[in-house]
């Protein structure tokens, strides 16, 4: 193995240190808006059944209201 001197050893770790300083430092890229992948007529809404657990979960509109993707329960009258 190559031995290096006492100078140059402490000048590389003084390089790595700064390297990794200025990594840490360095203002990170803003991550770009997320795209909206579904409908418009999609709505997040809790869904008060045993099924779902009364998480809130998609609902779909429809004529006769709000209905659970998961479970198709109609919830509440005529979407808004």
């Amino acid at each position: 193995m190559i031995a290096l001197s006492p100078y140059l050893a402490a000048l590389l770790l003084a390089a790595a240190v700064a390297v990794t300083w200025a990594a840490r430092l360095w203002p990170a890229r803003p991550t770009p808006a997320a795209a909206r992948t579904e409908p418009e007529a999609v709505v997040w809404l809790a869904c008060h059944t045993t099924r779902c657990a009364h998480l809130t979960t998609r609902h779909d509109e429809t004529p006769d209201g709000l209905v659970c993707r998961s479970c198709g329960t109609v919830n509440g009258g005529a979407a808004a």
